[in-house]
């Protein structure tokens, strides 16, 4: 998961909405918002509270989120407003708060966490030190110049599942969720790991750690897979280094395993944000399936890193996505 931040910001180039005299938009980094024209205007501070956060009822400022039924609507979504795309709200900034203050905590928000289906506990085992968690995939929208116009990227289809990872080492198969590692054959990660094969596959490859999504009965996102669940695999590390292999090595890896990947989207030279935006949308390329993507993720064909980041990797949300879930 993404680092998640409510932080105190300054208002930049307002423009009117096209279809409402009362509205107006700006953009935080790469983040549309729409707010009242009277509320905010270029050059005010204010707060960006992003959207999936949870807001408290108990809190007046939030009043506004209640419906006509006096039901309280905590959880900050995308929306579309007279046909404009927007992610997210404006709020006043308390006077002693300066740009750039993180005040999740101060004003009592939460991210919001999708609740767990149960077939994804099971018991866990102790991790062996080396068994690395995922990166995390922060959203282009806030670091839309980490890539260079020109530079080789990949961009595939984000899947909307639950993210595992395996790996052969030390004489036995190692598998695991995004943070766990799974003791309990009976947990998706296990059920996938066996219908695959990747006992028996992993062993080609000892020492590498393969990351993957479970998809399918799993999410709202089902990809035609009713009952039933699927494996893709999306990256890969060399767990004595703790470096990522670069795409072409990745490719000849999952080409030698014969196990799916995520689809390919586009594989060239980034050509800006904007560019590539529409990417994040549409109808997912996982066979079968007949429902929309979850978006897509990003990063160079040369595995390499910068001091915000760490690792260059970045993912979008498809606005149909976000609207919806």
């Amino acid at each position: 998961m993404s680092a998640f931040k409510v932080e105190v910001i300054r208002v930049g180039t307002v423009t009117k909405h096209p279809s409402a005299d009362t509205l107006s938009i700006m953009k935080f980094l790469e983040f549309p918002i729409i707010f009242r024209t009277t509320d905010f205007k270029e050059g005010d501070v204010a707060v960006y509270v992003p959207i999936d956060s949870v807001v408290p009822e108990s809190d007046s400022r939030w009043d506004f989120l209640r419906d006509k039924t006096g039901k309280f609507h905590g959880r900050i979504k995308a929306k579309r407003l007279r046909g404009i795309y927007s992610m997210g709200l404006l709020s006043p900034a308390d006077p002693s708060w300066s740009v750039g203050d993180d005040v999740t905590k101060l004003l009592g928000l939460k991210h919001y966490e999708p609740p767990e289906d149960i077939v994804m506990g099971g018991e866990n085992e102790s991790s062996p030190g080396w068994f690395a968690v995922y990166t995390d995939i922060e959203s282009v929208r806030r670091y839309p110049n980490v890539f260079q116009i020109g530079e080789p990227v990949v961009i595939r289809e984000k899947i909307h599942g639950a993210n595992g990872r395996a790996a052969w080492h030390e004489g036995r198969l190692w598998v695991g969720s995004h943070k766990n590692v799974k003791a309990d054959r009976r947990t998706i990660w296990w059920g996938v790991a066996e219908q695959y094969g990747l006992e028996e596959k992993l062993r080609r490859f000892p020492g590498v750690e393969f990351f993957f999504e479970v998809y399918g009965q799993v999410q709202s996102l089902k990809y035609g897979l009713a009952g039933r669940l699927g494996l893709v695999l999306f990256d890969a590390l060399d767990v004595s280094t703790r470096k990522y292999f670069d795409d072409k090595d990745f490719l000849r890896m999952v080409g030698e395993l014969g196990l799916p990947m995520v689809p390919t989207l586009y594989e060239g030279e980034w050509r800006g944000l904007e560019a590539h935006k529409a990417l994040a949308d549409g109808k997912s390329l996982i066979s079968g399936a007949e429902n929309i993507r979850e978006g897509f993720v990003v990063k160079p064909k040369r595995e390499r890193s910068i001091l915000e980041l760490d690792r260059v990797i970045l993912k979008l949300h498809g606005e149909e996505f976000t609207l919806e879930f």
